[in-house]
């Protein structure tokens, strides 16, 4: 984290005991003037050409943090990259959410 002069501190971490680790490969996200929205969820499958996703975790946190996570996030891919090589991206069309709309 950084404090108000933006410099780096030591930071100490813990485990609440609620903490618990789980595996994601959908994610959306919502951005408002205040905050970004982030729901991390697991495919489970498609049924009339609409894929299903379960749900499981949302992040709130506010547009500044959300745009030093994106830094921190790119930097640490970059790294990851230097060390493994590339990571291949195949082409997929990004799936719309149909949750919440109302039909054209």
């Amino acid at each position: 984290m950084l404090d108000t002069a933006q410099q780096q501190v030591p930071q100490q971490t813990t485990k609440s005991e609620n903490f618990r680790s789980l595996y994601s490969n959908n994610v959306s996200m919502t951005i408002t003037p205040w905050d970004v929205v982030f729901a991390f969820g697991e495919n489970q499958s498609v049924k009339d050409s609409i894929l299903l996703v379960e749900l499981h975790t949302r992040i709130v946190m506010s547009p500044q943090h959300a745009k030093i996570f994106s830094q921190v996030l790119a930097t640490q891919i970059s790294k990851y990259e230097e060390t493994f090589g590339p990571i291949s991206i195949p082409n997929q069309p990004i799936v719309e959410k149909t949750e919440g709309k109302k039909p054209s």
